[in-house]
């Protein structure tokens, strides 16, 4: 009740405006994004999926991912398909860190994880992030823009965050063609010695984005080369050409 207080006078005084068109309204207040942007962020709408790698299929299609590599995680899913403006959102949440636009980007994440929560898994794992330099400190700090994905993960599951994964490489994955995503991303994962052949068995992977899947299925073969028997991967957006 104090908490519900608290959030309505924060919101009289301190209102959350949308994080895109700077617009005050019912949706704002409590996602982050204006009713009209919503309506803007909306998908391509219903298609069977894959049950391994959620891609969209047509008819009886095979699925031209999981049919063109090796599939090193269990089954890989999505709050929302991609566009223009979600890119612009999750642009914005990683460049300028805006926060509140990780409120409505995982809005639709506890339906998901009430579904997977059957699963009985042992703890989730946020991939690893590009580390910008602070200038004021001289270290480097870590942005996870997966965080938020990490806190509804352990509000629902009931599961402890982990971090076995250690980034080997500086390089980003964005500006790369798509073959060259497959080739970095092979050497981009390591495991932390002290996670060395010690992982649990079930993993929930989050990260922010499947662009084309390199990156989530390597630091899943990672993960199982040291321990892990399922490792399944939920992001806030996925790509579909």
């Amino acid at each position: 009740m104090k908490i519900k207080v608290l959030e309505r006078l924060l919101n009289i005084f301190f209102p959350i405006l949308c994080g895109i068109c700077g617009k005050e309204d019912f949706f704002s207040l409590r996602l982050g994004l204006c009713g009209e942007c919503i309506r803007k962020t909306r998908g391509i709408g219903a298609f069977s999926r894959c049950n391994v790698c959620s891609s969209p299929l047509k008819g009886k299609e095979a699925c031209v991912f999981c049919d063109s590599r090796n599939i090193f995680f269990d089954r890989a899913l999505s709050i929302r398909d991609r566009n223009d403006l979600l890119s612009e959102i999750l642009n914005r949440l990683k460049s300028r860190k805006e926060f509140t636009l990780s409120i409505f980007l995982s809005s639709g994440s506890r339906k998901i994880l009430r579904k997977l929560k059957e699963l009985e898994f042992d703890a989730c794992v946020i991939l690893p992030s590009f580390k910008k330099r602070s200038w004021s400190s001289g270290k480097e700090r870590p942005f996870l823009a997966s965080s938020r994905l990490c806190k509804e993960a352990r509000d629902i599951l009931g599961i402890p965050f982990i971090q076995p994964l250690l980034k080997s490489s500086a390089e980003k994955q964005a500006g790369k063609s798509f073959s060259e995503r497959f080739f970095h991303a092979y050497r981009s994962w390591k495991i932390h010695p002290s996670w060395e052949n010690r992982c649990p068995s079930r993993i929930l992977l989050l990260d922010d984005v499947f662009t084309t899947g390199a990156s989530v299925n390597e630091a899943s073969r990672v993960l199982k080369q040291n321990g892990a028997k399922s490792v399944y991967v939920l992001t806030y957006l996925r790509t579909v050409d």
